[in-house]
């Protein structure tokens, strides 16, 4: 790697340290419109989405190995939060759950993979001594792993019902999940010794990323005979949220809890017409205006995808944030922009100088948004966090890929360093000057938590911020099977070989390396039926 990137890269790990080195105290909570900490000071949560960081942790997904001029070794998972914190982010959100179905976390019901969640406390632990806040969805509405199907199939009687979103109500299937919501926030943290319900370093938790009724019909509007299209699997849908948020603020009433959802509104909302596309959004079930207005819901959350909707004008990025605050204000909630990305297709030898001309113009617009609120101190959007990030990819790996798409960011792309960081240096600027918030009450100092039970020195932290030059990733990737180094690399799979935790990794490579994202093929895949005139947009050959 060239001195010149060196030196920038260096750069920006340094200049933000002495903001990183008073993280904010305690539990994180909403007060009205804004986010706050233990003293009411506000927090602004600027951060990063991770790809597959569990299965980075346990050792099982493809990394690098990186060495510091000190000698020592830092794994992967510490390379990302420390370059993310050290760039003025203060929350990353994860799936903290498997992605791959060959390494769930859940392997069957009230059965764990142990290494998985060793995994888990090892980010939790380290995003901690960084000041670092987690967001954790506890499950996913698309995937095979610990995922909305896996508890189906695990049910009987979900198994033998042809409705997929029988999920929402059938008794199993909800009693398993209230297990499993159970068995997270009351796991005790392997290293720190901490109940995650009463870890600091957490956000908050997503019930479930991205819940929906399982409409795609072949042709549109859709048959009445489609019965996840119908009103009445959103009103099943909206019974589910309730259930489970306000079980889950009965196991764990520190954090914060949101949806996770894309927070499109249904048909008749007052702000339906703001919804992407030509009117399939409105059929997924999802109605943000009832969603977040939940008691048990914390903070208003939503996604924004123009690749995955079909909607690339400008405009609209900005009106869908816009119309989510002032909605979010309505309801005297913080909102939250927790997934937003722009893909570009790798079909071209310019594709790499394709990733920051392709998508500067988008993030710029996203992220004006963010920093005018910041300087109104209006509260429109009191969070923004961008998908994904990714200090491991080689753009080396871009060359070989013929038409797939790229949605990582780096920490030396333009798009983050032009656009993302200063973003969030303004938003860290702004908390730190202004002043706690009127009407909040300060926690008890003997009621307080700190964040990390070992606080480090950072500037001493794994051989010094400056050593952080010298983990920039080199050589390339380890073949498959043979997962990168990882702390948790001896630990056993329960119920699970490391060979078969493993076998199918040259699958998952081709998402790993080709795509980093294969959540958003299977969104293309699916969301094609939406608008048959905007299939072109997302088709995956």
């Amino acid at each position: 790697m060239g001195q010149p990137l060196r030196g920038m890269l260096a750069a920006c790990l340094l200049i933000q340290l002495p903001a990183q080195m008073s993280a904010a105290a305690g539990f994180i909570r909403a007060h009205g419109q804004k986010f706050v900490d233990d003293d009411c000071k506000p927090f602004l949560a600027t951060g990063v989405n991770t790809w597959e960081l569990l299965e980075v942790a346990a050792g099982v997904a493809e990394t690098r190995e990186l060495h510091l001029s000190s000698g020592r070794e830092m794994d992967m998972v510490q390379w990302t939060l420390a370059s993310a914190a050290a760039n003025s982010m203060n929350v990353m959100r994860m799936f903290a759950h498997g992605v791959r179905p060959d390494f769930p976390l859940q392997i069957s019901p009230g059965e764990y993979n142990e290494r998985a969640f060793q995994a888990l406390d090892h980010i939790l632990n380290e995003a901690a001594k960084l000041g670092m806040r987690v967001i954790m969805a506890l499950g996913d509405n698309w995937i095979a792993a610990d995922s909305k199907p896996s508890y189906t199939n695990w049910s009987s009687s979900a198994r033998a019902s042809k409705d997929p979103d029988i999920f929402f109500t059938d008794p199993s299937c909800r009693a398993m999940y209230k297990a499993h919501i159970r068995a997270m926030t009351h796991r005790r943290n392997s290293i720190n010794g901490r109940l995650y319900k009463d870890d600091p370093a957490i956000f908050a938790w997503d019930l479930i990323n991205e819940p929906r009724c399982n409409c795609f019909p072949s042709s549109w509007p859709p048959p009445e005979s489609i019965s996840s299209c119908r009103p009445e699997c959103a009103h099943r849908l909206q019974a589910w949220m309730v259930e489970m948020s306000t079980y889950l603020k009965q196991q764990d009433s520190r954090h914060m809890v949101t949806v996770g959802e894309e927070g499109f509104w249904a048909t008749g909302a007052a702000r339906e017409a703001a919804n992407p596309g030509t009117g399939w959004a409105s059929m997924t079930g999802q109605n943000f205006s009832q969603n977040m207005a939940l008691p048990a819901i914390d903070f208003a959350a939503v996604h924004l995808w123009p690749d995955n909707w079909g909607d690339l004008e400008l405009d609209f990025l900005e009106s869908w944030v816009v119309e989510h605050g002032k909605e979010a204000r309505e309801m005297g909630k913080p909102l939250m922009v927790e997934e937003f990305g722009k893909q570009v297709h790798m079909d071209t030898p310019r594709a790499i100088a394709n990733l920051t001309s392709s998508r500067a113009i988008f993030y710029r617009r996203v992220y004006n948004v963010y920093r005018d609120s910041v300087a109104r101190q209006d509260d429109l959007i009191s969070g923004l966090i961008l998908w994904a990030y990714t200090p491991h990819v080689d753009r080396e790996l871009f060359k070989e890929c013929r038409n797939c798409f790229a949605i990582q960011v780096t920490p030396t792309d333009f798009v983050f360093q032009d656009i993302v960081r200063p973003a969030a240096a303004a938003a860290q600027a702004a908390t730190r000057a202004a002043e706690p918030v009127k009407g909040c009450i300060p926690v008890p100092l003997k009621q307080r938590v700190r964040l990390s039970p070992h606080q480090p020195n950072l500037s001493r932290s794994w051989g010094g911020f400056t050593t952080l030059l010298n983990a920039l990733p080199s050589g390339k990737l380890q073949h498959k099977g043979q997962p990168g180094a990882s702390p948790l690399s001896s630990v056993p799979v329960k119920g699970h070989s490391l060979a078969a935790a493993t076998s199918n990794l040259e699958s998952a490579q081709v998402a790993g390396k080709h795509d980093q994202h294969s959540k958003l093929h299977h969104h293309q895949q699916q969301l094609a039926a939406h608008s048959p005139a905007r299939r072109h947009l997302t088709s995956v050959q």
